[in-house]
């Protein structure tokens, strides 16, 4: 957030701490400097009268409610503050997109598993390999200068969607699934340490549930700069 910018109000999310999607949202609302408080989600009932198709998690802005991740995730992105966490660049872009589709279609289900002791260790493995591929050569990018530590070379959404599903997996006992691959291990250990994109001080990545956080059903608020 820029500095002397303020926001009147906090945003409010309702959500669940072993929920990865809302995971992904408090980890945006963090990286563009806006301040939400957390609510938890109790039972079919209130998902209802909060979204009548049942899309979680739901966030509401004064008389806005916005409900599932990505049209969360964009609304964060586009009212907070500091560079878009989209690239402006269209072959970036689709890049960034693909690697989000790869992300919730075939890694999260795995990973959402793994909390209720399933999950399959070895699909997930191989997922990791070819982003690890992706985040080391960059193909379809020769264009881009910056190819750095991150998936489409400076920070975007896709590391966002990528560090939830990785957090539920060492939540949920599967540090080795990241830790037996070099790349993912040192691209998480650069997310882990990647400042706020609206120039706060804060790290966003602090902001993901903890496994105690999971069990006794804390959900945390991002808290940063409301008058």
């Amino acid at each position: 957030m820029a500095i002397g910018n303020k926001l009147a109000s906090a945003m409010r999310l309702h959500g669940h701490p072993a929920c990865i999607n809302t995971a992904k949202c408090l980890q945006t609302a963090a990286e563009k400097g806006i301040d939400v408080e957390s609510q938890l989600i109790n039972g079919p009932d209130e998902v209802r009268s909060l979204s009548p198709l049942g899309v979680v998690p739901v966030l509401q802005d004064l008389d806005n409610v916005v409900c599932g991740t990505g049209a969360i995730m964009s609304y964060l992105d586009d009212k907070g503050f500091g560079p878009s966490l989209v690239p402006r660049n269209g072959v970036v872009r689709a890049f960034m997109y693909q690697w989000i589709i790869v992300a919730t279609e075939l890694a999260q289900p795995q990973a959402a598993a793994m909390k209720d002791g399933g999950g399959d260790r070895e699909a997930l493995k191989l997922a990791y390999s070819e982003l690890a591929k992706a985040i080391e050569e960059k193909p379809c990018l020769p264009q881009i200068a910056h190819k750095g530590e991150f998936i489409g070379g400076d920070f975007t959404l896709a590391d966002i969607h990528w560090a939830a599903i990785s957090n539920m997996i060492i939540c949920s006992g599967g540090a080795d699934v990241i830790d037996s691959n070099g790349t993912i291990k040192n691209w998480l250990e650069a997310v882990k340490a990647h400042p706020s994109t609206s120039k706060e001080k804060i790290i966003p990545y602090t902001f993901l549930p903890t496994s105690e956080d999971i069990s006794a059903g804390n959900l945390r608020n991002v808290g940063i700069n409301v008058v």
